[in-house]
């Protein structure tokens, strides 16, 4: 008898729906999706497992868990290009009566929303220790427009290899909330709290310096001064820095000492968020360039009030 070969699918989080629902996922070993089942007294105001569907998208997704089977592979997805982990599936509690929500009822959501669950096991040796970390998934590694269609897709098997090997890269792990919302939010904190950067640092004391405009309209978003005198030109990227960014920031440079020559050779710092491990064509380009490159991430503390 031949073995059914393992498929492999993709599993949305909604978290922008339901914040914290991927650290629920990862603490309980699952995955969970929504569409209400019918009440008690067997209304249809719901979706039902079998019969008639109620939409396209429920369609879909159902017959996607009608296909799914204990030993299949999926990995969890995230907005923009983010997962959080591969799994194996272990079984499914995914019929109307094995409804368990994982956001509770509450008064718009009478019967709690996310009850279809799929039960897995974590691959724990892809992907950060840290369940507050999740992956930013490479160009060679993302999904097409149609495979990230949808709450649940299947996707080829043979891409299950280029997602393990991508979540293994240090190099690719990313917070999963803790960023700054704009690039400006961060310049603004630099710009009154210099000293985080560097200690020494302050905000440049000339205007004109702060306000320089380049040959091509534009501001850098920082402009301060160190310790020694220098001025420190800062560029902030809330996500991975690439080469683009590095070239900006070197054409910067190049721009402040053209213009102002008496201020002698500045210094250029790279803020950036995505990974800590910077990829290696990026690393060089910016010692090249002698740009220096800084991660940067949120950290809130909590403690007892007085």
């Amino acid at each position: 008898m031949r073995v059914a070969t393992a498929r492999f699918w993709r599993v949305h989080c909604h978290i922008g729906q339901h914040p914290g629902q991927w650290q629920y996922w990862f603490r309980e070993q699952c995955c969970a999706l929504g569409w209400w089942p019918p009440t008690a007294a067997g209304a249809d105001d719901g979706w039902t497992f079998d019969g008639p569907s109620r939409d396209t998208g429920w369609s879909t997704a159902r017959n996607a868990l009608k296909r799914m089977a204990p030993g299949d592979w999926l990995v969890a997805t995230l907005p923009g290009h983010r997962v959080g982990r591969l799994g194996r599936v272990v079984s499914l509690a995914v019929r109307d009566e094995e409804w368990d929500p994982v956001v509770p009822p509450g008064k718009d959501l009478p019967r709690g929303e996310n009850g279809r669950r799929i039960l897995v096991r974590w691959e724990l040796t892809s992907g950060p220790d840290d369940p507050s970390k999740v992956v930013l998934l490479p160009a060679h590694a993302q999904f097409n427009s149609g495979q990230l269609m949808g709450t649940i897709r299947e996707l080829p098997v043979e891409r299950l290899e280029t997602v393990r090997q991508a979540m293994r890269d240090a190099s690719n792990w990313v917070s999963i909330a803790g960023s700054f919302r704009h690039e400006t939010a961060l310049s603004d904190y630099l710009s009154i709290h210099p000293h985080r950067l560097e200690p020494g640092m302050i905000a440049h004391p000339s205007e004109h310096v702060r306000e320089r405009r380049f040959p091509d309209g534009t501001r850098s978003d920082v402009i301060l001064m160190d310790r020694d005198g220098r001025v420190v030109i800062v560029e902030c990227k809330q996500g991975a820095p690439t080469v683009a960014h590095v070239e900006q920031l070197r054409r910067y440079m190049g721009w402040m000492e053209a213009l102002s020559p008496e201020l002698g050779e500045p210094r250029g710092i790279l803020v950036h968020g995505g990974s800590r491990r910077v990829h290696g064509v990026v690393r060089d380009a910016a010692a090249v360039a002698g740009i220096e490159l800084v991660y940067h991430e949120l950290d809130v503390q909590f403690a007892s009030s007085r």
